[in-house]
């Protein structure tokens, strides 16, 4: 094989993973409704799960190639984008069936295709089958949005998750924190992302779980560690931003809490 022509490489490895994937579902599954390996624009559409499984087969064959020195871990990153492009171009966003939209966001998001996951995402939102759907699928269209440049009508969306009830609030500070932060930061609008930290530090605050409950126990355990992180950021994007007394205030609140944050 020519490993100088990645487009015949990444038709080999999509062709060869659809085939595995195809034949592994078929093994348990009586459907007959599976993407044929021959054409994917059939119908426009291959279900989400089978998208993930195909992404992940692509991504082992493509890296037991750079286990056999035959390519490089540069050469593989390259060529796995273009293959997650040469497979996510097939699906046509338009023809998502909206209880399953947010699935294929998140194989957009995966692959850090930002348009087609904003898109797949608004559609998510619109057609949200419960508070909790809404507010994850919102914070993660924020997220996207943010990626794209679009902050100052992301940050509104972010919001729009503040009015959850108490059990459906958990997601908020965790995504503001690990996923918008890092999309926002240093794109001129850190002012407004700390004042969006401190806001849904509030937001964290006021979760309420069964704390009898494994995954309660655990919230609550990492809840004072969660918000001193979100805290120092804060302070750090004040500080940076001239406002000190912003800053001295988050450092402050964030010296109440009892767990040290590692840096």
């Amino acid at each position: 094989m020519n490993w100088n022509r990645p487009r015949n490489f990444m038709k080999h490895i999509l062709f060869a993973a659809i085939v595995l994937i195809t034949t592994v579902s078929l093994c348990g599954c009586q459907s007959g409704l599976l993407p044929d390996p021959n054409d994917l624009n059939s119908d426009g559409l291959i279900q989400p799960d089978n998208l993930r499984k195909i992404l992940r087969a692509g991504s082992s064959s493509i890296y037991d190639r750079v286990a056999r020195r035959e390519i490089t871990d540069v050469r593989a990153k390259a060529i796995l984008a273009e293959f997650a492009d040469e497979l996510l171009s097939k699906v046509k966003v338009e023809r998502i069936p909206v209880n399953k939209a947010w699935e294929y966001a998140e194989v957009f998001r995966a692959a850090h295709r930002w348009k087609e996951a904003e898109a797949a995402l608004k559609i998510a939102v619109k057609y949200a089958q419960n508070e909790d759907r809404r507010v994850n699928d919102s914070l993660r269209l924020a997220q996207v949005m943010c990626q794209l440049g679009e902050i100052k009508a992301a940050f509104p969306i972010a919001r729009s998750t503040f009015t959850a009830p108490p059990q459906d609030k958990a997601p908020i500070l965790p995504s503001v924190l690990l996923e918008i932060a890092p999309a926002t930061q240093g794109k001129g609008s850190d002012l407004d992302l700390a004042r969006l930290l401190e806001d849904a530090i509030d937001q964290h605050r006021q979760v309420v779980v069964d704390p009898k409950s494994e995954a309660g126990q655990a919230f609550v355990e990492a809840r004072p560690y969660l918000i001193r992180k979100a805290y120092f950021l804060a302070s750090a994007l004040y500080q940076h931003a001239g406002k000190k007394t912003d800053a001295l205030r988050c450092q402050v609140a964030s010296a109440r809490l009892e767990r040290p944050i590692k840096l």
